[in-house]
């Protein structure tokens, strides 16, 4: 990618949630290719750690005005870009004040600091697609110019439609240079946390999946994602929406690409929809009673279940965005988990047993 902002070395990255899996990935990338870097990050955030070192270091709060106006003062002559990556994600659907306070109030302070300082040059919104209100299946999901959160059925995206759409009035209402871009489902490595793709596929690996469910993702690489962030950046024109997805994955070809390159025996069990819901309703009231975690939920059922066609023709054709191959992508993910110690790397004679496993699975089948 062209970088535009090097040769005459003004202008400075706000990067917020660079301690999360797209923020580090943003932050690596940019310093990568020579530009200058501040990562808000929160006080005492262990995730500090994975923070690239040539990163500017600025602790605080998206909710803390004071600390959010120590992350935009910069000195005279230098222009900023910021990139507001950071938010509170859950996948438990009620309502949660914190997400609220974080997710939409925390993006209206980025905001008003964003007009407050005449040298920020654009904002980029990290969205996500689960903000658009999803269409019948059949239908791909393309970008919206207008956002209700009553359209939604969890409290996330209910905050990224509201964070969303402040930002588009603001665009509007007020003169600011910002775009929006919206994430599908994120995998690739470097994911410290272990969100929720790296730990379903640690799970797969270790044999404490023994079962998926006949349903479908949506999934991108962090670094094509990061990377089409940074295009927007760029490229993206004010006031624009860019969805940054990829090809629709079912849940058992997923399973498969995991088995085949980490050299295990592949899934065979996969549940349909309606045996999922009702296995996912019995373990919630299970977990309530016992004041414990469901393994499995009916909103996670429904976010397998759901339309996940997204379309990215707007942002391949306006930024450039591409995407890799799944292959490529496990291939990477899997040698990083191996590599960090989160899974064991599998001798040649298992692997060798579990693809001799598979060969004679598919001719009884057969």
């Amino acid at each position: 990618m062209k970088n535009m902002n090097t040769a005459n070395g003004n202008t400075k990255y706000l990067v917020t949630g660079a301690a999360g899996f797209l923020g580090g990935t943003i932050c690596r990338q940019l310093l990568d290719r020579g530009d200058s870097v501040r990562a808000f990050i929160l006080p005492n955030d262990p995730a500090m750690k994975f923070v690239p070192e040539a990163a500017e270091i600025c602790e605080g709060d998206l909710t803390d005005m004071e600390s959010l106006g120590r992350f935009f003062t910069v000195e005279d002559g230098i222009e900023t870009v910021v990139i507001h990556c950071a938010s509170v994600v859950t996948v438990n659907p009620d309502f949660n004040q914190t997400v609220m306070n974080v997710n939409v109030g925390g993006t209206q302070n980025i905001i008003d600091q964003c007009l407050a300082h005449p040298e920020c040059r654009k904002l980029v919104y990290v969205s996500s697609t689960g903000a658009i209100p999803e269409k019948p299946k059949g239908q791909p999901i393309r970008e919206v110019d207008h956002f209700d959160d009553s359209l939604l059925k969890d409290c996330y995206s209910q905050s990224k439609a509201l964070a969303t759409q402040a930002v588009l009035d603001a665009v509007c209402q007020h003169g600011l240079n910002a775009c929006v871009v919206h994430p599908s489902g994120i995998m690739g490595p470097e994911d410290y946390a272990v969100g929720e793709t790296t730990s379903t596929m640690i799970k797969i690996i270790n044999g404490e999946m023994p079962a998926g469910i006949d349903g479908s993702f949506n999934l991108c690489d962090v670094r094509d994602l990061a990377d089409g962030t940074i295009r927007a950046a760029e490229y993206g024109r004010c006031g624009e929406c860019y969805i940054l997805g990829n090809k629709e994955v079912t849940f058992k070809d997923f399973a498969r690409m995991v088995a085949k390159e980490a050299g295990i025996k592949p899934m065979r069990t996969f549940l349909p929809i309606w045996a999922a819901n009702m296995m996912g309703s019995m373990m919630e009231k299970s977990a309530k009673r016992m004041g414990k975690k469901p393994m499995m939920t009916t909103f996670s059922v429904y976010n397998l279940a759901r339309n996940n066609v997204f379309d990215s023709t707007k942002a391949m054709r306006e930024l450039g965005y591409r995407t890799r191959s799944y292959d490529e992508t496990m291939h990477d993910e899997i040698a990083w988990l191996i590599a960090e110690g989160k899974i064991e790397k599998r001798s040649k004679a298992e692997a060798s047993s579990s693809v001799s496993h598979e060969v004679g699975s598919a001719h009884a089948i057969a």
